[in-house]
């Protein structure tokens, strides 16, 4: 709990029925362990109400979905050869365009 050892939860203790007396300490614990409570509440609706929005849960089984369908034999065995020689051939820049144009035009005349 909170990194705490057996030892140093006993030190808290006696310092507790020290500071508070025996006769508040009993109330006191029955506060702290309501505040507890509420605050553990609290930071599961936090949870939930953050998975709702966001949709965690449905992006893991997607996640997982996927993982499922990819076949690693298939992306191991894929020739980047193929993907290379399916290449489009690069549109000239703008600047041949236009020179290719005024070429065309001084052919025609």
């Amino acid at each position: 709990m909170f990194g705490l050892g057996f030892m140093e939860i006993f030190v808290i203790l006696v310092v507790a029925v020290i500071a508070l007396g025996p006769e508040k300490l009993p109330s006191v614990a029955v506060d702290v362990a309501k505040f507890l409570k509420k605050l553990k509440a609290g930071i599961d609706d936090a949870k939930s109400t953050l998975d709702s929005e966001l949709n965690i849960s449905g992006l893991k089984e997607e996640a997982t979905n996927l993982k499922s369908h990819v076949s690693l034999d298939r992306l191991a065995n894929f020739d980047l050869d193929e993907s290379t020689k399916a290449e489009i051939k690069p549109e000239p820049k703008k600047e041949e365009k236009i020179e290719n144009k005024t070429k065309d035009n001084e052919v025609k005349a």
